[in-house]
């Protein structure tokens, strides 16, 4: 099988001015989002319906700007990297499937393995290889989880702090991420959160498995930015965005 070139781990430089490019309130600060296409024998994939819904909203003082990626281990990466210089983002909410969970999961690690149990749209396998050779054996997220997952809770929302994002695409973003930014002077806060299967992939497959709602998935990933947009302030001058105490997780 024909692997693709390993793309680079590097995130490019930022240049000035570029974090109101695509954001269309002045002195908006970007969140963004991203989802991913179907994969699998999966016709679709509610966490590319759930990034496209979140595009151009508001939250506090931030703009969200969602996008899809492609389920594939060398292409996701060259088109994260390209959304991360775009929109110069405060925080990162990467979305995902997991089929077999019954509540939204918020990853909480991030591994430097790439072990797929399933190829991906090229056919592409991998079966061990490092995500970043050389890099940490892991990273953590450094989204709000606790705040969000009481913000969740509250809403009567079944969620939870997961310790693993799996070895395939949704865990390889994350790690991604993490690395790409990791020697940023104020780096975005960056996460991932998984979500459940549809009620209709469930009656599609005729298996044992839970499910959610779109709507009830939809709300909590507006509760999650909510809470994530909450903890950004802007610094002077237009500066990088801080972030105060309750945005720590």
């Amino acid at each position: 099988m024909r692997r693709c070139r390993r793309p680079s781990w590097r995130r490019p430089r930022r240049s000035c001015g570029r974090r109101d490019v695509l954001v269309a309130g002045a002195g908006a600060r970007v969140i963004l989002v991203t989802g991913f296409e179907p994969f699998g024998a999966h016709t679709v994939n509610p966490s590319e319906g759930l990034a496209k819904a979140m595009d151009g909203r508001r939250f506090g003082a931030c703009e969200t700007r969602g996008a899809v990626l492609p389920v594939h281990h060398a292409d996701a990466t060259t088109r994260l990297a390209a959304l991360l210089t775009e929109t110069d983002p405060v925080a990162v909410v990467h979305l995902g499937l997991a089929a077999g969970r019954a509540r939204v999961a918020l990853e909480r690690v991030a591994v430097n393995v790439m072990d797929y149990d399933e190829p991906d749209c090229t056919g592409f396998q991998a079966s061990g290889e490092p995500i970043a050779p050389g890099g940490p054996a892991a990273y953590f997220a450094t989204l709000p989880l606790v705040a969000i997952l009481k913000a969740l809770t509250a809403e009567g929302i079944p969620a939870y702090i997961s310790n693993t994002a799996g070895t395939y695409l949704c865990n390889q973003t994350l790690y991604t991420t993490l690395h790409a930014v990791r020697h940023e002077p104020d780096p975005p806060r960056v996460g991932f959160i998984h979500v459940p299967l549809l009620p209709a992939m469930v009656a599609a497959t005729g298996l044992e498995q839970p499910s959610m709602d779109l709507p009830l998935m939809l709300r909590a990933v507006e509760i999650a930015l909510g809470v994530v947009a909450s903890g950004a302030v802007l610094g002077q001058g237009g500066t990088p965005a801080r972030w105060n105490e309750k945005g720590h997780a």
